[in-house]
């Protein structure tokens, strides 16, 4: 017993570690609109080419646009690490110079809708859309007007001429969709938020449905281990993956156990347990 003890432990000792590679992904939105602050605040661009952040010139009354985008981030496998996120997007009119720009997490579910208009302007919401009143029109209210989201900005980026911006990478935008990665209800993306205090401060943005120059989410991550001795799927190997080895000493090929793939259970696929164990 000693012996087989020993010839484990040297196995384990002679097993090639696992490596953490990092991994990159592009992804686009998959909704975008912008809430539009006006007498009535049901007017909505929902699948506009366009998204708008900031305040309006006085002859079109002065009122606040904000954005709001959001990406699927299902094609980054569950438990992954998140190490960097930057957010690419295409400023393609402006009236005024440099303004800064916010990228706030937001809080609460919204729904991009049907609204289409060409200009800042918007147009009467149809069903779906959100409004600086509803988060989806005509059923949900905000329970403030403009949207619900964190006072502070999770990157900010000053936005000048007609060109391409990207935000960096910053803690809280990591934090953001590391989040959303593990918990996807609470996916809600974030609202664009310009300078709210100054009228002309408006900045237009291309949206998802736009020809070109549209949105881009640049996420890198590090994958969960491959950890083929979790034989329950539980995200630990522990004492109940070690019975089902056991329970399937001697088996064949066919056994889910054969871990080192030679056609039996026995002390190789032990020791690849004990080394991933914990």
């Amino acid at each position: 017993m000693i012996r087989l003890w020993l010839l484990l432990s040297l196995s384990v000792l002679l097993l090639p570690c696992a490596t953490l590679h990092a991994d990159s992904i592009s992804i686009g939105p998959s909704a975008d609109a912008t809430l539009i602050e006006e007498p009535t605040a049901e007017y909505s661009l929902g699948a506009a080419y366009n998204v708008y952040a900031g305040r309006i010139g006085e002859n079109g009354g002065a009122t606040i646009r904000r954005g709001l985008m959001r990406f699927n981030l299902g094609a980054i496998p569950a438990g992954s690490t998140i190490t960097s996120v930057t957010l690419r997007l295409y400023m393609s009119q402006t009236q005024s110079g440099a303004q800064t720009v916010g990228l706030h997490r937001c809080s609460l579910a919204w729904t991009e809708g049907t609204a289409f208009a060409f200009g800042g302007g918007g147009t009467p919401a149809g069903i779906g859309d959100s409004t600086w009143k509803y988060q989806s029109y005509p059923t949900v209210l905000w329970p403030t007007l403009g949207g619900v989201f964190a006072a502070t900005a999770s990157a900010t980026r000053s936005v000048s001429g007609i060109g391409s911006y990207t935000w960096s990478s910053t803690a809280s935008l990591v934090a953001d969709v590391q989040a959303w990665l593990d918990n996807p209800s609470a996916n809600h993306g974030w609202v664009i938020k310009g300078n709210e205090a100054t009228p002309t401060s408006v900045k237009r943005f291309e949206s998802r449905e736009a020809a070109a120059n549209k949105p881009l989410l640049q996420v890198d991550y590090v994958p969960p281990p491959n950890r083929p001795a979790d034989f329950n799927s539980n995200g630990v190997v522990d004492g109940l993956d070690l019975a089902i080895l056991l329970s399937q000493w001697g088996g064949g090929a066919s056994s889910s156990a054969d871990l080192t793939g030679n056609g039996v259970v026995d002390g190789g696929d032990l020791a690849v347990l004990l080394s991933d164990w914990g």
